[in-house]
């Protein structure tokens, strides 16, 4: 429920920028520690919430009385309505947000808006108006962890390449892993949000939940062991490769498992969202609140890439050109400078042409996390 202020009853925001809530109608500030809110039932297991549903998608998201829904954060479409007033388990703590709008807008620009295969349309619909921030839910657990690994790698054995196989196992105990607390979310994406730095962490007060959207885990224990085992297993299997004195190590087969010990924390971790349309398909941009690591890619032209790819190839070909007439000129440089300046482009010409290939590939696997048809799933209720 919102929180008014003691001095004009206006409603109080949550100011990444300053830490601390500000009212809008006269400008008072407090922190949030010291903001009484005759709503919260401070000593329950529960707090109040407002649950808001997106009529297109089916996502349900809970936001504070003083967020506008004006659309939903997952698919960008405008049509989300109020739904109900529902009770939610309280989270042991939170990390506030420390990235403003603005920020956020600055390093997705600084990420991706300066490319020149980037739509025009969607540079403009880049501002801070278009961003939302939510809390998060993840679990931060403390446990021992065992894994074995049965691994291939490619080493020289004469003048041939031969495959050969190798063993390792091992335990470790973990601590303070966070461990992204739903179901749907894409453990892709969640991991790619990291790190989060839990020294920033506060006790949970609703009044840092004012301004910004949030959801809660639906986990159970069984959930939450499978999760904390797959992502104690990637760790573990990315230092795992690096013992291997090999080319091209990777793991044929594993067996892993997970322990938890202690009371697993119950966190929420802030993230803008920056949710558009482009072509009819909806995307988004996720940044990290608390660090303002940016993921996720933008859609690109196809008819860009080719222009940039064909001026590319007639400035080489005019460079070559100019080389060929200029030394035509001069015979006695023929034999030495034609030779190594033509392999240096040709060289160059190979290695971009390569890069260029592979970063393609690489942005359209990051498309298919951006696109938010995944993502808005992650507070979409399963059905039983």
């Amino acid at each position: 429920m919102a929180v008014l202020c003691s001095n004009c009853a206006g409603r109080l925001v949550f100011n990444p920028a300053t830490q601390k809530l500000e009212c809008a109608t006269c400008g008072s500030s407090f922190r949030p520690e010291d903001v009484e809110d005759k709503n919260a039932e401070l000593h329950t297991k529960y707090y109040d919430t407002r649950v808001y549903v997106c009529s297109h998608c089916g996502a349900e998201v809970i936001t504070s009385d003083t967020e506008s829904s004006s659309f939903c954060v997952y698919c960008g479409n405008p049509a989300i309505v109020f739904d109900r007033i529902s009770k939610e388990y309280r989270p042991d703590g939170l990390i506030p947000f420390k990235i403003t709008k603005e920020e956020a807008i600055k390093n997705i620009k600084i990420r991706f808006l300066k490319n020149p295969i980037v739509p025009k349309e969607v540079m403009a619909k880049c501002v801070p108006e278009n961003l939302r921030g939510i809390y998060i839910p993840y679990w931060v657990i403390n446990a021992d962890y065992t894994e074995a690994d049965y691994l291939s790698g490619k080493v020289k054995r004469g003048k041939s390449t031969v495959t050969k196989y190798y063993s390792r196992a091992g335990e470790i105990t973990v601590k303070n892993v966070p461990v992204d607390g739903s179901n749907i979310l894409n453990d892709d994406i969640s991991s790619k949000l990291e790190p989060f730095y839990l020294e920033d962490s506060k006790s949970f007060d609703e009044d840092y939940l004012n301004g910004f959207y949030s959801n809660t885990s639906d986990m159970n224990y069984f959930d939450l062991r499978k999760s904390a085992a797959y992502r104690c297993h990637k760790m573990f299997a990315e230092e795992v490769v690096k013992t291997v004195r090999a080319k091209d190590v990777k793991i044929e087969d594993s067996i892993y498992w997970v322990d938890i010990h202690d009371e697993p924390i119950y966190m929420m971790f802030p993230v803008w969202f920056f949710t558009f349309k482009y072509n009819g398909k909806p995307y988004t941009v996720l940044v990290n609140g608390q660090s303002g690591k940016v993921v996720g890619t933008m859609p690109w032209e196809k008819k860009r890439v080719v222009a940039l790819a064909l001026t590319t190839f007639v400035l080489v070909m005019a460079v070559i050109a100019m080389i060929i007439t200029g030394l035509i000129e001069k015979w006695v440089l023929l034999s030495t400078i034609f030779v190594y300046a033509l392999a240096a482009i040709t060289l160059l010409g190979t290695y971009s042409f390569t890069k260029g290939i592979a970063g393609l590939r690489r942005i359209n696997k990051n498309l298919k996390l951006t696109q938010s048809e995944e993502i808005f799933k992650f507070v979409k209720k399963r059905q039983g």
